[in-house]
């Protein structure tokens, strides 16, 4: 049957766990309180909070900068951020059927911010560094009616615009030692500004809060205070009623009664990134430490000799903190609120009891691999940068978060018996954890000279081979209390990309950068032959019964071959434009998935090597996948932190009967229990070796177990782990 006469199906995702936290001002509550809205690298989310449904809309052809949502709810506008050189676009969208109504291009390279004004009459927009002005587009017309130059040459640039509550002719811009009040003309196609008199007191502002009679204007500012404004704007003309201007009120601080008058202000460290009106006097604060405050004026208080510019007005009245800056800050209902961090993670505070609760999380970079444990689909653990996280796939929650500060995990891999979960890392350690309580096993430094970046565990656990950024391939045996390096395999001369054991742990074969595979065998420590093509291999596979290898590259294409004389069997055009950075093959061989950079998600059916079925529902290049061993679903991880479960379709499951996920989830406990009475007669162990089934019983629902890692010591970790012995690693 030809390629052409099979129809594509569409992949349907089960569950994605994902959310570009590092937009500011990008959450938001469509204001029937049902669906979340929030950017994912190209494309918009949509959570309906009822039905735990996720939807995308696609339209950016690079990465969402800014997204705002009218009072109505009726329509939705985003602008993008693209190369230097090529336009910025804003796109305005209708909401209820998801679909573009229209977009402009006059911005250069970045939409910086962008905002609705009153009654749905204007999108008001700004641009970057390299564009610097300020565009009013008509939602009634559907086009642009006018632009003007963000700022003056003395002042900075423009990072936030808001619009007025009810008057939908004024809006307002905020930056660096940038403070404009905006009103537009409509009939005469133009804005006229007007300065905010600010003094000597020059900030850079982060956030601007409007309270709902447009008198008063709260803005954050990086150097950690709040400005407050009067703004006294009702004329169009002139911006400013006659013989008043807008100006500042005061610059606050909070107070610290503890210390004396004079020092007794204190400010928000990493700068004050949100401020919401709760109430008349009664702000909510969100600083760049994660430091979340609800704070109010304190009245009848003179300081006209402080001696500082910033003045203690603000009395703290409850105190929490998140994980990284917070960047958004969305109310719910007068006591709830949902909270955005950088360290793309949404919480929900209550302001009453103000507690939290972890609502949605994902890592903050890219996802380098993902791992199942042997024979056990409940669980799947990923690596990103300085985490690994073990997930859920039953209660799509995150269960363990294991935290190496600074650093970077380049591979994972759980042992066959699912008691430890050994990693490697940009540092050149490789570290093994525990499963459940996530606790450091061992550690071997200096395992790479310039870092690992790939790892492959043999079924017995016994043998450990490595890959560094120099090429080098490392072959480690461990031992209960000794780790010790057995043989150094030098061919490569480019990074190591990926390894792979065989299914009788005789083989390994690795890819490089440098445009070769090569099979190792691990008893001779030789090399037994050697795969070479035109492209940068990033994957290289074992097929099941260990007879054929399937690779990857930069080239797009996905190639079988022979393991017995390396000789190319098949060669299969995985993406047209760009690379295809990792395969994976279901347990039976039947089918493999691929993933690219063209953010296409493939199932392919591996005997005729056709495309059975496609998703796309990533918005930045896809970097690592993994089958799951019942065959039923799989799972994808890209490189803005995203993470997808797929089903797979029906008639593209597994059709082996032995592949059953509850007799092999039996069989590894057995397997697993059986060792730890063997483990516990030998007298090894003083208490319970922990084993990965036994980890979603143990963790409680809503709730992260979040641990952090200590740091190696070399001499410690030798002492500890091999007594007197000395591993000699220095020579290799």
């Amino acid at each position: 049957m030809s390629s052409e006469l099979v129809e594509t199906k569409r992949l349907e995702p089960r569950a994605i766990f994902g959310i570009n936290g590092k937009v500011e001002f990008g959450l938001h509550l469509h204001p029937d309180k049902r669906y979340i809205v929030y950017p994912l690298g190209t494309k918009i989310g949509i959570d309906d909070t009822k039905t735990n449904k996720q939807e995308f809309v696609g339209g950016h052809t690079n990465n969402i900068s800014c997204l705002d949502i009218s009072r109505s709810g009726r329509f939705m506008a985003s602008g993008q951020i693209n190369n230097m050189g090529f336009p910025g676009y804003v796109i305005l969208w209708d909401f209820e059927q998801r679909k573009e109504l229209a977009r402009h291009d006059l911005h250069k390279v970045r939409v910086q911010s962008i905002c609705f004004t009153a009654h749905d009459k204007y999108v008001i927009s700004v641009g970057g560094r390299d564009d610097g002005s300020v565009i009013v587009f008509d939602i009634a017309t559907l086009t642009p009616i006018c632009r003007s130059v963000a700022s003056r040459s003395i002042n900075g640039n423009a990072i936030v615009v808001r619009a007025l509550q009810d008057n939908p002719s004024f809006f307002i811009t905020a930056g660096d030692r940038h403070l404009r009040i905006w009103s537009i003309q409509r009939e005469m196609k133009k804005v006229n500004v007007h300065d905010v008199y600010v003094g000597k007191h020059q900030r850079r502002y982060t956030s601007i809060s409007i309270d709902l009679r447009d008198e008063y204007v709260y803005l954050g500012t990086f150097s950690g205070d709040v400005i407050k404004i009067i703004l006294n704007c009702c004329d169009s003309a002139n911006v400013t009623k006659a013989g008043t201007f807008s100006s500042m009120v005061g610059a606050y601080g909070t107070h610290n009664p503890r210390k004396p008058f004079g020092k007794d202000c204190n400010r928000y460290v990493n700068g004050l990134r949100v401020v919401y009106i709760v109430d008349d006097g009664l702000l909510l604060m969100g600083a760049g430490d994660g430091v979340l405050e609800l704070v109010e004026e304190r009245k009848d208080r003179s300081f006209k000799n402080y001696p500082s510019p910033t003045w203690p007005m603000l009395k703290t009245l409850k105190r929490t903190k998140v994980n990284g800056a917070i960047t958004s800050m969305v109310q719910i209902t007068p006591i709830e609120y949902y909270i955005a961090t950088e360290a793309n993670e949404i919480y929900l505070l209550n302001i009453k009891m103000f507690t939290l609760k972890l609502l949605k999380t994902s890592h903050r970079e890219a996802v380098h691999n993902i791992v199942f444990p042997k024979n056990l689909s409940s669980v799947f653990a990923t690596a990103g940068y300085e985490t690994i996280r073990i997930w859920s796939t039953k209660r799509l929650q995150e269960l363990l978060r294991i935290m190496v500060y600074n650093f970077q995990c380049a591979d994972i891999e759980f042992t066959n018996d699912g008691s430890s979960l050994v990693s490697v890392w940009n540092d050149g350690v490789i570290r093994a954890f525990t499963p459940i309580t996530g606790r450091l096993i061992y550690a071997i430094p200096n395992a790479h000279n310039k870092g690992c970046s790939a790892l492959s565990i043999s079924s017995t656990g016994r043998i450990i081979v490595t890959g560094g950024i120099e090429g080098q391939v490392r072959v480690w045996k461990i031992e209960p209390f000794c780790q010790s390096l057995v043989g150094v395999l030098k061919d490569h001369s480019g990074p190591i990309t990926s390894l792979d054991f065989n299914k009788n742990d005789t083989e390994v074969i690795s890819a490089s950068c440098d445009g070769c595979c090569v099979i190792w065998d691990i008893n001779r420590m030789t090399r037994k032959n050697v795969i070479t093509a035109n492209t940068q291999f990033m994957t290289a596979k074992y097929f099941p019964t260990g007879v054929q290898i399937l690779t990857c590259g930069t080239d797009g294409r996905i190639r079988y071959w022979a393991v017995y004389n390396g000789s190319l069997i098949r060669e299969l055009q995985g993406s047209g434009k760009s690379s295809v950075n990792h395969i994976d093959i279901n347990p039976t061989g039947d089918y493999f998935v691929s993933v690219g950079s063209d953010q296409m998600v493939k199932l392919w059916e591996y005997n005729r090597g056709i495309v059975v079925a496609q998703g796309s529902e990533h918005a930045s290049a896809v970097k690592s996948v993994a089958f799951s061993p019942c065959g039923k679903f799989f799972v994808s991880g890209c490189s803005d932190g995203c993470i997808i479960i797929w089903d797979v379709p029906e008639n593209c499951g597994s059709n082996d009967p032995l592949v059953d996920f509850n007799k092999l989830k039996i069989s590894s406990n057995y397997k697993s229990g059986n060792m730890e009475q063997r483990a516990s007669a030998r007298g090894n162990h003083s208490q319970r070796r922990e084993n990965i089934t036994e980890l979603v019983a143990n963790t409680p629902k809503n709730n992260v177990n979040l641990i952090e890692c200590p740091p190696v010591d070399m001499q410690k970790i030798i002492d500890v782990n091999c007594g007197n012995q000395q591993m000699d690693v220095k020579k290799c």
